[in-house]
């Protein structure tokens, strides 16, 4: 697992070609949609959840991300009757029973599916109108790390191509190398944290698409780690949740352009409550650094939407740490 997690740059440098690759194809199945649903089950849900903000912001499309149970189960409370929706299944392993069963619901419609997936062979890539298929991002491990930011990233890269919006399109495109340069601190950071025999529960906060990285965050800690953890909007967080923050709780706050007027407020209101505190951001001021334990500083030059997955990369390196000291 933890080559899989180093092994992130070379990974999205390949899903960017493979992406790219199909400009055309993603054109053409776009033409005329008045909505793009992003779905899964688990890690492909958190997936869309990260994508589908960026997507609607990138292309002016409403884009959503809907659990492939609800769209299974509940159908008419997902599509309105003649709905014009792309409907975008999102799985690694292209055989999650829901999400394949979501796809069949969205062609009983009539709607066109297009399969973010990493196996060429998998039932979701057969069955779908198209499909994003992500070998080189695939994992042996059980639980995912450049799978997840694989696709969101391929998502991501899917609303500049749609859009035509060349800045974003080259923003993402910096990526692979911005990762790569900051390997070694992003590891040594979630080592350092994910030693800490101290924290024994996680809270990962955060807003716009990166909520749905925090639930990925979230996810990664509660397979791996087996311990509590949570993951909320940045400032829902005071409301109730923040009751759980104590000296064994690190909140880990993902940090945006947007909200950095009120993370300063936010991580001394945890920080009054004795909890740990986790920046990854652009760039920590002295209000961040009066109250955060832990700082990681992307420095990216990337804007918001563009840097969502440099985020992530720390956080698997806690995770994998935290579930060895675990035993």
């Amino acid at each position: 697992m933890l080559e899989e997690i180093e092994n992130q740059p070379e990974a999205w440098a390949r899903s960017i070609q493979i992406v790219e690759a199909m400009a055309g194809r993603l054109r053409k199945m776009a033409r005329g949609r008045e909505e793009v649903l992003f779905t899964g089950c688990g890690s492909g849900l958190n997936a869309a959840e990260a994508i589908a903000p960026a997507f609607q912001r990138c292309t002016g499309i409403r884009a959503r991300a809907v659990p492939a149970a609800e769209l299974v189960f509940f159908p008419e409370t997902v599509l309105v009757p003649d709905s014009r929706a792309l409907v975008v299944a999102i799985s690694r392993s292209g055989a999650t029973t829901e999400t394949l069963l979501a796809g069949e619901e969205a062609r009983r419609r009539n709607l066109p599916t297009l399969a973010l997936t990493c196996r060429p062979d998998s039932p979701l890539a057969r069955q779908s109108t198209e499909a994003i298929v992500l070998e080189p991002a695939g994992e042996r491990s059980v639980t995912t790390t450049q799978s997840l930011t694989s696709m969101v990233l391929s998502g991501q890269l899917a609303g500049g191509i749609l859009s035509g919006n060349a800045e974003y399109l080259g923003q993402l495109r910096r990526l692979p190398e911005l990762a790569g340069a900051r390997m070694e601190r992003f590891h040594r950071l979630g080592r350092e944290v994910g030693e800490e025999a101290a924290i024994r529960k996680f809270a990962f906060v955060a807003s716009g698409s990166l909520r749905g990285l925090a639930r990925e965050a979230q996810l990664k800690i509660k397979e791996m780690v087996l311990l509590p953890a949570d993951a909320y909007p940045l400032l829902d967080y005071r409301h109730g949740p923040k009751s759980n923050v104590d000296r064994g709780m690190l909140v880990t706050v993902l940090s945006t352009d947007r909200t950095r007027v009120v993370e300063d407020e936010f991580m001394a209101e945890m920080k009054s409550l004795l909890g740990r505190l986790l920046f990854i951001g652009q760039k920590a001021d002295s209000g961040i650094a009066a109250s955060a334990d832990y700082v990681v500083e992307l420095e990216s030059g990337l804007a918001d939407f563009a840097r969502d997955v440099l985020c992530l990369v720390p956080l698997h390196f806690l995770a994998y740490y935290k579930s060895l000291a675990e035993g």
